[in-house]
């Protein structure tokens, strides 16, 4: 058709234009198709590298659940990151007994320097770089770019971009693997970021690797715990079956359910399966006394347990021993007794010792008894020997004071003669007045007074001491120096008192006179002896860390050092037997010594011979 119609030409040009709007369509449709076999192809790719890191993981589960060596599993798990995972480098640490965490096993491309430098690598899990971790994270990243904590052990680990995870599902992780890579190698591995379809490789192995790791764990445990039953009851039983001491379990009814050798054996049995089979009540065929058997069973009943519980048992053979017994009952789970275990001394012949040495105690304390009574006696004896010795001194000195009161009474003596004389002559001559008679009355009574002194003072030296008295030093000093004031006077003797303060003794009065009367009789005779120039007794008086000192001095020339050691012994003199006993000295360390519990030393001081009395002022 050359010429065609309007409408024609319309029509065909609408089946134009539908034409050219399919070709479009199909045109799009083409691309969506080549997009997605593009898509289907990658989606592809990653199914097959997740099917392929699954094949992977599974025969790495198969290798590593035939075995319970833990060293190989972490061997075996940083060589999959770095064959499989396609990570540069990989590095396992261990925690030890405390929560520091050490190399066991890396793998990768490290030069040997590296290499020995990463296998140094300890971290603590409190570190800074784990503190994600501790917040709760399921893992560590540090990627090239992270400013988060794990920035600090880049140099530590040796890289630039890294994983931490822990492995394990304890508390405190078993184990944490590390992976990464170098800035300078990062490009050849696989990258570290921070998406969980990167993270889900990793994220499927230490899944798989924790619940292997936590199944090693629990099997090295339970074979620790095996071990440790097994070594315990070992020792159980050979403690069991070689102890010295019998041991037993037992029913509460009264029948032994088990027992070892030395039961046994103290029982008189030949072992402990005859002495199980023979016995069938505890009660009535081992305990002697039936009361003790059933004091037993009541302290069983209230308490649970016996303590060292004495009592006698019948032998085989019906012989009886002592033994100790200690029980404790066995219960279940609703607290009813099962049985109760024991163990048994034989106490046999400790009873028998003990029976010996309370026969002993008693025959000891018998013996004590009469010896105590005897002591008491020979002390009673020495305390009047030494009453008597006292005695047998102040009688010795009393002589000299008889000699002393004759001396001092002679010159008072003879003018009270010569006052009689006067009035007789006075009156023959001149007649007796009132005055001349009242003047001599007066010089008469105080001779007489003076007379009277000497007797008190004698008097006073010889009373006897009943009790102790507390007086000051002043008191006994003043009245010996007295007695002996004539014969002092008569030889120019000078007597020198210094004294500091008012000190003051506790005991005999009378007895601390004689001591200062036999130290100044013996000084007087040193000095007489010697014929020294101006002679002098000095005499000090003074309290010192609470007790009261008494130094009394001479300058005679001092004690002979062949006899210093010896001057206090009982009847040693260097006088004549007309002049002394040999006892004066011996006590007066006596008196001062047992009777004030003080001291009395005598040294050479200066010019002569020194006595020193320290008495405590409360003895």
């Amino acid at each position: 058709m050359k010429n065609g119609s309007p409408t024609d030409k319309q029509a065909l040009e609408q089946q134009l234009t539908a034409l050219r709007r399919e070709n479009e369509e199909l045109a799009q449709q083409v691309k969506r198709l080549i997009r997605a076999e593009g898509k289907l192809y990658e989606y592809q790719q990653v199914l097959d590298l997740q099917l392929n890191e699954y094949k992977g993981l599974y025969d790495l589960s198969r290798r590593l659940s035939g075995s319970f060596y833990i060293q190989g599993l972490f061997r075996e798990t940083v060589q999959y990151v770095v064959q499989q995972l396609e990570y540069e480098r990989a590095i396992l640490l261990r925690r030890e007994e405390t929560v520091t965490y050490r190399v066991l096993a890396l793998d990768g491309y490290y030069d040997p320097s590296e290499k020995e430098q990463a296998a140094a690598i300890t971290m603590k899990y409190g570190a800074p770089c784990l503190s994600p971790l501790l917040a709760g994270r399921e893992h560590v990243t540090c990627t090239a770019t992270s400013t988060e904590p794990g920035n600090g052990c880049r140099r530590r680990l040796l890289m630039d971009e890294f994983l931490v995870y822990p492995l394990g599902h304890d508390e405190v992780p078993h184990a944490l693997l590390v992976v990464g890579n170098t800035a300078t190698n990062a490009p050849f591995h696989r990258r570290v970021q921070e998406s969980d379809q990167a993270l889900l490789s990793m994220g499927n192995l230490v899944g798989l690797v924790s619940s292997i790791l936590d199944t090693h764990i629990f099997f090295e445990r339970m074979m620790e715990a095996r071990e440790q039953e097994r070594v315990a009851e070992a020792k159980y039983r050979s403690l069991f079956e070689n102890a010295a001491e019998g041991i037993f379990r037992r029913t509460p009814e009264g029948r032994y359910l088990d027992a070892n050798p030395a039961l046994a054996h103290m029982l008189g049995y030949a072992s402990p399966a005859e002495l199980v089979a023979s016995i069938t009540d505890i009660g009535t065929e081992v305990y002697v006394d039936p009361a003790s058997y059933a004091e037993m069973q009541r302290v069983l009943a209230v308490h649970g347990r016996a303590e060292s519980f004495e009592t006698q048992i019948y032998r085989k053979d019906g012989s009886v021993i002592w033994v100790s017994l200690s029980l404790r009952a066995v219960r279940d789970s609703e607290g009813k007794v099962l049985f109760y275990e024991g163990m048994s001394e034989e106490i046999t012949k400790r009873k028998i010792a003990e029976a010996a040495l309370r026969e002993s105690e008693q025959k000891y304390r018998q013996l004590s008894e009469a010896l105590e009574r005897r002591v008491k006696q020979a002390v009673d004896e020495l305390r009047q020997k030494d009453k008597m010795l006292i005695l047998q001194g102040r009688q010795a000195v009393m002589g000299e004071m008889l000699s002393n009161i004759a001396h001092q009474w002679r010159q008072p003596l003879n003018m009270l003669a010569l006052l009689v004389q006067d009035v007789q002559l006075t009156h023959r001559q001149t007649g007796l007045s009132e005055e001349f008679i009242c003047e001599n009355v007066r010089r008469s009574m105080e001779i007489i007074q003076q007379m009277s002194q000497t007797i008190d003072d004698f008097r006073y030296f010889y009373r006897p001491d009943r009790e102790k008295l507390e007086f000051t030093v002043s008191e006994p000093l003043d009245k010996a120096l007295a007695l002996l004031n004539g014969s002092l006077r008569i030889h120019s003797i000078e007597i020198q008192v210094l004294k500091t303060g008012e000190p003051s003794i506790k005991g005999y009065l009378g007895e601390f006179v004689q001591v200062l009367l036999n130290i100044l009789i013996n000084a007087r005779d040193a000095l007489i002896a010697s014929r020294a120039a101006s002679p002098l007794i000095t005499v000090r008086l003074y309290e010192e860390g609470g007790e009261t000192v008494v130094r009394i001095a001479d300058n005679a020339g001092g004690i002979p050092e062949e006899i210093k050691e010896k001057i206090f012994e009982p009847y040693f003199t260097t006088k004549g037997p007309e002049q002394g006993t040999g006892i004066g000295l011996f006590m007066c360390k006596t008196i001062i010594e047992k009777s004030m519990n003080g001291r009395l030393c005598a040294s050479n001081s200066g010019e002569g011979a020194e006595f020193v009395i320290t008495v405590p002022k409360t003895p």
